[in-house]
């Protein structure tokens, strides 16, 4: 985007200032995005449809759970995730939903 090296070593903060974005505009463009995704998913049989909904067989390692991708789509939408994958098989009441999330996450800023 500005075409700025990690070897400056610039703050985030200073970043988006050059560029012009507010970090909750930052924020809320890649949780929309991220749910127009996790939405498109859903509605096609495909490999990563096959991936998101699988579990891995195994032990899982020491310490502390990763934040799954899943999980950050339930606490975008405050909704479970079987809520979700129902919502999402229909585009339009999806669509209804990722602008009303992002309304009231507006509002709350």
């Amino acid at each position: 985007m500005a075409r700025i090296s990690w070897k400056e070593k610039k703050k985030n903060k200073e970043v988006l200032e050059e560029i012009g974005l507010k970090h909750t505009e930052l924020l809320k463009t890649i949780k929309t995005r991220q749910l127009a995704y996790y939405g498109h998913i859903l509605r096609h049989q495909s490999l990563q449809k096959s991936i998101m909904e699988g579990k891995i067989n195994g032990k899982r390692q020491r310490g502390r759970k990763r934040k799954s991708w899943l999980g950050n789509i339930e606490e975008t939408t405050t909704r479970r995730i079987n809520e979700c994958c129902e919502v999402a098989l229909n585009r339009e009441e999806w669509r209804r939903t990722i602008a009303s999330n992002l309304w009231q996450e507006t509002e709350q800023r």
